[in-house]
Parts: structure tokens; sequence; C-alpha cells
């Protein structure tokens, strides 16, 4: 037998899979023999692999656990559900690093790579799909490395280290990852199918590589990636090193979003599309299509997390459902600053000369996607009309005067047993277009080709199409998909990674202007049926600069003599 020691670049560890012969601890011997010359069990350790991929929905904390959006500007989590305090306080010695959960997946991937020649695959194509995944899954997981702290040391199916080895190894350059991620993807393209059988649904597609792709240019155009070298960026705005075809970062970022827009089936018809029904309200689709799956006919979904559905009694769903009569903790609670960023219904924004925004009627004439995405005064939920004033909400009990809608199934309510689809998406078309936008507009300026993308993305939700005369350059189309981007994509955790990439660019450090500083809340009195609003300060937030990349931990610095800590720390 062959004794496999599965050892990470920092840690000692085991595999986690629910099959007896691969849920071993560290010490206990493992016969390759018997998991890899045996399809089945190779098949089963294979699946395994996805175990990595985490939903995102309460992703800080090991002590009830809130989302990555209450680090941002998009909302608050309050006392007892910390997960997010340590970021918001500045201080990011090991909160939400994950380099053990990634590290881990990857060495399963790296396993299953070198051992690949052994298995009896039973064809050609069984063979090609299932090394195109864990290729894959090998870009995703160091994706979620690289753009946490940059450059760190690459692992490959040559470096599964054994007792006696070196475990100290340097960090690699932030563009020796990126090609090392971008050749993991190009084989996953190759190999991977377009569509998937109804019962593999969950896995990845040659358009789910493809999103990652188009993702990871857009990120290498960003300022941020774009103007640092070493260990932090890609240092230029051209590609004169990975592809050598000298485009502009911007127009490979365009080119590969378009790619995934423009993907067709075998029978010639488009892959992915905007969700949208017959709804007489655009915005139900919008909000509906966060708890539909392919099967049920959303083809917007690209990526994402497949799970059982959840009721009530799920974190996914309590932690962000009301408190109070409504039966959830309520610790996802969207700050001011972010409620602000919603347009009018006529495109304009609520401080803009002319606006139609009556302060004493905060809510009528929103983006038709505001009322799907918060739980507002007045607001009807479960079949209730929301007053944050009445006996409905103990006293004290919320602080920022709104909740979260988006992700909650109406339907699951406290004391049933009702349960729904609720997706943790990855990739989706609007991101897609978005993303598109965005490049092309870095590319061109706002042309035709630029507004027909984001509005094909404002129309499904029944928004007007951006107005003209306020995107009429570069700049003011560039502010606007920003806000766009933090509209449609709210809660997704693109915020908190948007504001890190374009900052150091014209508009100066976004991140710290919008993480930092003095954060908002509503204060609503009610006196009779008379309503009236207010707005406070609540908490003052620390971020840096340096916090535009993730402090590397501590304790992993104390291990490994070869670390260079970001900057800033």
């Amino acid at each position: 037998m062959k004794n496999i020691k599965y050892i990470l670049l920092f840690l000692v560890v085991g595999l986690t899979a629910c099959d007896d012969f691969l849920d071993r601890t560290p010490n206990v011997n493992l016969n390759e023999d018997k998991v890899f010359t045996d399809f089945l069990n190779a098949q089963r350790y294979q699946a395994d692999i996805y175990s990595g991929l985490t939903q995102r929905f309460n992703a800080l904390g090991s002590f009830n656990p809130v989302p990555m959006s209450s680090a941002s500007d998009e909302s608050e989590s309050l006392a007892g559900y910390a997960g997010t305090k340590s970021l918001n306080m500045g201080n990011y010695n090991g909160v939400d690093a994950n380099i053990y959960n990634y590290y881990s997946a990857i060495r399963k991937v790296n396993t299953f790579l070198k051992n690949a020649y052994r298995i009896p695959f039973p064809d050609d194509n069984t063979k090609n799909k299932m090394l195109g995944e864990v290729y894959f899954l090998r870009a995703f997981y160091f994706n979620e490395i690289l753009k946490r702290f940059g450059g760190m040391p690459i692992m490959t199916e040559a470096d599964i280290l054994i007792p006696g080895d070196d475990l100290i190894r340097p960090r690699n350059s932030y563009r020796e990852c990126f090609a090392f991620i971008m050749s993991d993807l190009g084989k996953a393209i190759d190999w991977l199918p377009i569509t998937l059988t109804a019962n593999e649904y969950g896995r990845a597609t040659k358009g789910a590589a493809m999103a990652l792709k188009a993702r990871m240019f857009l990120y290498a155009a960003s300022p941020l990636y774009a103007n640092k070298t070493g260990l932090l960026g890609v240092g230029g705005t051209v590609d004169d090193w990975l592809d050598k075809d000298n485009k502009t970062w911007w127009l490979k970022a365009a080119e590969a979003a378009k790619a995934v827009i423009d993907l067709k089936d075998a029978d010639g018809t488009s892959t992915y599309e905007l969700y949208k029904t017959t709804a007489v309200n655009k915005a139900d689709d919008y909000q509906n299509l966060f708890f539909k799956r392919r099967e049920h006919g959303n083809k917007e979904v690209i990526f994402y997390k497949h799970e059982a559905p959840v009721g009530i009694g799920s974190a996914q769903i309590s932690v962000w459902m009301p408190h109070g009569d409504f039966g959830g903790a309520g610790e996802v609670q969207p700050t001011n600053n972010f409620v602000k960023l919603f347009e009018m219904a006529d495109g304009k924004y609520i401080d803009e000369p002319g606006t139609s925004y009556d302060p004493t009627k905060p809510y009528l004439n929103r983006d038709p996607r505001f009322y799907k995405i918060i739980i507002y005064q007045g607001s009807v939920w479960q079949g209730v009309t929301v007053d944050f004033t009445s006996a409905q909400f103990p006293s004290g009990s919320f602080l920022t005067g709104y909740f979260v809608r988006k992700y909650l199934p109406e339907e699951v309510k406290k004391a049933t047993t009702v349960t729904a689809y609720h997706n943790w998406i990855y990739f989706r078309l609007a991101e897609m277009y978005l993303n598109y936008a965005e490049a092309m507009n870095e590319v061109e300026g706002p042309t035709q080709r630029v507004r027909d993308a984001v509005n094909a993305v404002r129309s499904r939700s029944g928004v007007i199409d951006l107005p003209v005369a306020l995107t009429s350059d570069k700049k003011s189309m560039r502010n606007r998909l920003q806000r766009e981007r933090a509209i449609e994509l709210c809660f997704e955790e693109h915020r908190w990674w948007d504001a890190r990439r374009w900052s150091t660019g014209e508009e100066g450090e976004l991140a710290m202007k919008w993480f930092g500083g003095q954060f908002f809340k509503t204060v609503i009195t009610k006196i009779g049926n008379t309503v009236t609003y207010g707005e406070e300060p609540y908490y003052t937030r620390i971020y840096q600069p340096c916090n535009n990349y993730y402090q590397i931990p501590l304790g992993e610095m104390d291990k490994n003599p070869l670390f260079v800590q970001n900057p800033g720390y």
C-alpha cells in the first residue's frame, strides 16, 4: 500500500468525503490503487472536489456567521453576529482568508490529476469531462486565493508533498498565478460540455470556465491590478506577456464576456438568456431568478452551488429573514448608504439636479428592483404591511431601518415546513452583460453597443434605459455602470471586490470612500398615521488603501520565512 499523507503548503489535512474510504484522518494510510483503479471510487473522489465550493450567504464568522455584504456598504449585522466586525475595524488578520479551504481543495485536484492515468474511464468523453471539471475547479479555487492576497504559491500535481519534503515555498508573482489559472481554464474550456443533463446540474460547464476567464480579464484590466506589479498585479494595460497579442486587457475582457453571451447550444439556441417571463411586473423576474434553476426555465444561471431546498430552519434563510413577528434573526440590514444608491424610476439619482425624489416619501417611484431587494417601512412582506414603529419588532431590535428582501422566498415562513430552492450563484448572464459594457466603455466610450448591453439588464426588470444625456462620455458612463453593478449584483459579493479593483483609478480609492467613514441609518418616527424619516450616523468604519489586498495571516507568516507580507500590514 502506498502511504498518502495529505500535506498542503500550510497544513496537513485529510479528505472530507462522505465515503468511508475517503473519510480518513491525515494519519491513516490510503491505498491509491483502491481509489483510482476503480472508476466508481475515482468518480466519488472527483465529485468530492466540489465540496470546496461554499455558499456565501453567511460566509464570515465561526459563530453566527453573516454575509460579506456587512463588510461592504451594503448592509450591517448587529452584535452577536460579528463575523464582519473585524473587517469593519480594519483588522484583516485571518478574516475570510480561507487558505485552508482553498488549498485543501486544490490538493484534492492535484491528487486526482496525478492519478488520472490509472483511472479506467469508460470512454474519452467521460475522461475529458471529468478532467475539464477538475481543471476548472483548480482555477476557481486558486482565483479565490489570488483576488484576496495577490500572488501566492502555485501548487500543481507535481507538488504533492510527502513528509520530509520542503514546505517552505515563496510566493509566486501575480502574473505567474494568472497564467497558471488561464492555462487550467484553457483546458477546461476545451474539454467541458456546453450543456448538462438534469442529473448533472451544479457541475462545471464550458460556459462556467468561460465566465471565470471573462471575470479574470476584467479584474486584470481594472486599475488596482493593472497598475501593480510583482506579487500584486499584471503590471500594465496591454497583454504583451500572456497571449502576447498586444490587446488591452479591457478589450480582452470585453471579448471574453461577449463569448459567454453569444455561446450557443448544439441546436443553435442561446445557451444562456436573461431570466424573463410574461410577468406583468417585470421586476418579479429579477426577484425569482434566485429561486429558479435551469430545469425551471432559468437559463440565466451559469454556475451555482447545487443544494437541496431549504426552510426557515436553515441559517441561509433565518439569518436574513426579518425578526420579530417574521421569525428570523434579521441580521442582514441594508445601510442607508446603500439604499441611497437606488435611482428614481426616471433614471436620475436622488441627489441629481431635477430629481423627483421627495425625502418625505423616500420610497416612492424608485428603481423597480428596489421593491424586490429591500424590505422598508410600509412595504408588504408575507402579506403583512411592515411597520418598524409597531410591536412587529421588539424595541431596539433593528438598526438601519431596512431588511433584505432579495434571496428570501416569500412562501418560507416561521412555524411552517415550507421549503424553497435558494441558490448561491457564482456566475450569471447579467454579470457578463455588465462586464462587457464596462470593458467596452473603457475601450471605445459609451457607444450604442455599450448602452445595449447594460439596457438589456435593466429592461429585464422594467428599469428605464440609461439616460443618454447623463452618460455622454466615458467617465460618466463608468460611474453609471459602477452604480448599476451595485444594484443589479447587490449582496452577491461583487461590491466587495468591485470597489477594490476600481481603486487607484481616476476616482481614487473608491473602496476607502465607500467602506470607510460614517455609516447611516434611517430614523423612522410615526405619530398617528403620519410617518417621518430622518438619517443619523450609527457607526464609523475603518478602511485603508492597504485593505485592497488581504493580510496574509500572521500564523502563516510565522511558518514560512520566505513569505513577504502584503504592504501596509
